[in-house]
């Protein structure tokens, strides 16, 4: 990590996330998506960080609320849409205390919470907003696509939900769905998906060295109900609060770290950012 973003108030730091982080006025003009970002602010408050380690890349600190400002994007609309996928990820449940769930019961609530987020991004946004296919991907064919050919209407989450853990986990839908030879790319990249189980045990496993993992708790909508409250989400939170998520995350941050001497108040998390410069909270080997 390096250049962390810290912020004095809460304001400061939805400024910077409208005007720096999501930057595609399709997303932040949608009601929808704006509710959504809204919430996850409001309940965890990440922290943004760039890049010091190559790892990094890919090591999901977003479950962790630090979140990862990557500078490979050349298209504002996917740099947009990347943030918009960890923040649902953000808006699902996520264990600190490895001794409250079993290695099974992780790996469930990880996988759920990936279909649902791949999802909305990959799927759903293109219903919610019409304008924004022409903006990515024009010269590859994506599952929506193949929805659009059969005259599908939006699926319901929870029925979406179903779909792609059966075309991941089973062959049962390949037939229906992937019946043209430019569908094959598409089927294999869901087929990807059958080793998220692998990175579950490997995380499970990392984050047991988690210390005082009980401190860690925020508030999370579940993959079946997070449309619904997201439709009427108004925000109430205050610049209390936020400061309350600050500390808790950068406590959060030490502790998977396993660094000494935490930050014990808001003010001291602007003194101690340095001692996460240059670390990597999970290096992929």
């Amino acid at each position: 990590m390096k250049n962390i973003k810290l912020f004095k108030t809460k304001k400061e730091y939805e400024d910077f996330i409208w005007s720096e982080i999501f930057t595609e006025k399709l997303i932040t003009e949608n009601p929808f998506y704006r509710n959504l970002i809204q919430f996850v602010l409001d309940a965890r408050s990440p922290i943004f960080y760039y890049q010091s380690d190559a790892s990094e890349h890919s090591n999901f600190s977003t479950y962790y609320n630090f979140q990862l400002i990557r500078e490979t994007y050349t298209s504002e609309t996917l740099r947009s849409m990347y943030f918009l996928h960890d923040f649902v990820h953000a808006l699902f449940y996520y264990p600190y205390d490895m001794s409250s769930v079993t290695q099974e019961e992780f790996n469930d609530a990880i996988i759920l919470g990936e279909y649902a987020a791949s999802n909305e991004t990959e799927i759903l946004i293109h219903y919610r907003i019409p304008g924004i296919r022409q903006k990515v991907f024009q010269d590859i064919k994506i599952f929506f696509d193949v929805l659009k050919e059969r005259a599908i209407p939006m699926p319901p989450v929870q029925s979406l939900l179903q779909v792609r853990k059966s075309i991941i986990e089973t062959d049962i839908l390949d037939p229906f769905f992937f019946v043209k030879p430019e569908d094959r790319p598409i089927l294999e990249k869901f087929k990807t998906y059958r080793g998220n189980r692998a990175w579950c045990k490997e995380r499970y496993e990392a984050s047991l060295k988690i210390k005082n993992p009980t401190e860690y708790f925020y508030e999370f909508l579940t993959p079946i109900n997070y449309e619904r409250v997201i439709s009427s989400y108004h925000t109430t939170a205050d610049q209390k609060e936020y400061e309350q998520l600050i500390l808790m995350n950068m406590r959060l941050a030490f502790s998977v770290l396993g660094l000494d001497n935490p930050p014990e108040s808001f003010a001291e998390c602007f003194l101690k950012a340095h001692f996460l410069e240059g670390k990597v909270m999970f290096q992929i080997t």
